[in-house]
Parts: structure tokens; C-alpha cells; sequence
């Protein structure tokens, strides 16, 4: 997963931005119906990038992959918390919109991609994703083996995708929600982490077979602790990350609207009509 992100980047950079095809009339109708580029610098996103590949690697990769899939759901929850909470945005935002469009095109798949971008539609699918991936009738079957831990991750990357495709779709032709719309909606995902670590904080024993018979990574460390542990992790660390994206939203937001209120107006010109 982490060689194909990288290699696509590397191909983009090398080939793929060389070889963008001209618009056609219906390609052209669906950009008006969309929000335009994704706004940023190359600089910005180069720094996003390299963070998402950082932030992809840690997950995947010792000592969280080998923690979280047999010893500690403290290090899975951290592995869920930076794939749906960072890694995801960071490679939205580091996406250039002319890859989205190769990736994605302007046809049936652009109509199934603002479906997804829809808040009505991305909220719940992210929650119910998340909630599934978090029971343990489905948590302790697919850590039991590896096609089924690499399932997990590709499940995270597709609840973080879906999660913040309304406010950070990188395809030119969906229209995102900006301003208060986009605040309102970051806000309503703050509930998001709140569902699956719920049951996870109340309850008495240890819900997950796979980490109460796990030898015990840290001395004194119980299922139970690391448990409450993990579920305090996903909720207070998925809310973090949240707030740090709504606080920056909103800064950009109010120096936009301080921008637009300092900017020269043309003076209206009144034309009265000569009469002979």
C-alpha cells in the first residue's frame, strides 16, 4: 500500500501532469457544477504528502502493526486514530485535482464520488465503518490473520476517505462545503469517535478474545486498562485532530472574510438615460 501511493506520486510527478487531456463540452458542464481546484500551494502540498507517508508508514509498520495485531489494542487504536484522523486528510489535501480526474474521470464514477462527498452519506458510512471494524464478533476474526489485518487497514483508509471527502474532496467537478458549512459539518464528525468507544469505556470485562489471552506487552498493564485505554485514545485523539482542522478552518475562514471586507469596490456608475 505504501510503495503504490509512492510510486503514484512519483509517476504523477514524472509523467502523469505532462499528459492532462483537454476538456470536452460534458466535462466542462460537470467542472461548472463542482467547486474548481482544491485551493493550496505545491509547497503545502508536498509537506502534507510527506507527512501522510510518514503517517502511512507508522501504521503499517513496526512496532504499531506487530502491537495492535496481537498484543495491545492501545497501538491499534492509535493505528485507527492516525489513519482516519491524519493520514487520510493530509493525502486528500496532497492529491492535485488533475489526479483525481485521471483517477476518478468525469463519468459515472464522478456521479458515485458526490454521492459520497454528500454529509447525509459520508457520516454515516464512516460511523458505521468505524463501528463495525471496532465489534469484536469482526475485530477478533480479521486480526487473527494477515489478509484480514490488511483488510482492517484498507477498511480505516476507506472510512477516513469517505469521512472527509465533503470538505476536502480533491476532484475539481464535487462541490465541497466551505465556511460555515464546512465548520458545521467538522463539528458533526466529532461525534464520529464517540460511537465505537463507547462500549469499549464501559465495560466491566474484556470485549476482544485476541488481546485478553495476548501475552502481556507491558507489566501490570491488564486487557481491561489497555481497553479503556484504547477507547479514551480514539476519542479524545480523533477529537483533537478534529478541533486542530476546525480551529484552522475557521481562522482561514474569518482572514478570507476580512480580506473580501478590506478589498477596494468599484464605484456603480449610474447611466440616466438623455432624453431628445
Amino acid at each position: 500500500m505504501l510503495l503504490g501511493v509512492v510510486a503514484l506520486a512519483i509517476w504523477w510527478q514524472v509523467r502523469g501532469r505532462h499528459q492532462e487531456p483537454k476538456l470536452d463540452a460534458r466535462e466542462a458542464a460537470a467542472l461548472e457544477v463542482g467547486s474548481g481546484p482544491y485551493p493550496g500551494s505545491g509547497t503545502s502540498r508536498v509537506v502534507a504528502f510527506v507527512f501522510g507517508v510518514i503517517g502511512l508508514w507508522a501504521c503499517l509498520d513496526w512496532p504499531l502493526a506487530t502491537l495492535g495485531a496481537g498484543y495491545l489494542a492501545t497501538a491499534q487504536m492509535v493505528r485507527q486514530v492516525l489513519m482516519v484522523f491524519a493520514v487520510a486528510p493530509l493525502l486528500l489535501y496532497a492529491c492535485p485535482s488533475g489526479l483525481a480526474v485521471r483517477l476518478v474521470g468525469w463519468g459515472r464514477r464522478l456521479t458515485v464520488l458526490r454521492w459520497a462527498a454528500r454529509p447525509l452519506v459520508a457520516v454515516p458510512v464512516a460511523a458505521c465503518t468505524l463501528l463495525a471494524v471496532n465489534a469484536p464478533a469482526i475485530l477478533d476474526p480479521l486480526v487473527a490473520t494477515p489478509y484480514g489485518a490488511f483488510g482492517m487497514d484498507l477498511l480505516w483508509i476507506v472510512a477516513g476517505f469517505v469521512l472527509w471527502m465533503p470538505v476536502q474532496c480533491p476532484h475539481p467537478g464535487v462541490r465541497r462545503l466551505t465556511g460555515a458549512f464546512a465548520l458545521g459539518y467538522l463539528i458533526l464528525q466529532s461525534v464520529v469517535p464517540l460511537l465505537p468507544g463507547f462500549f469499549m469505556t464501559w465495560a466491566d470485562q474484556a470485549i476482544y478474545r485476541t488481546y485478553d489471552l495476548a501475552p502481556r506487552a507491558i507489566a501490570g498493564f491488564d486487557a481491561v486498562n489497555d481497553q479503556q485505554t484504547a477507547a479514551a485514545i480514539l476519542q479524545v485523539g480523533g477529537m483533537v485532530f478534529l478541533w486542530v482542522q476546525i480551529a484552522f478552518r475557521f481562522l482561514h475562514w474569518g482572514y478570507q472574510e476580512l480580506e473580501n471586507d478590506r478589498a477596494p469596490r468599484k464605484p456603480i456608475t449610474e447611466t440616466r438615460a438623455t432624453t431628445p
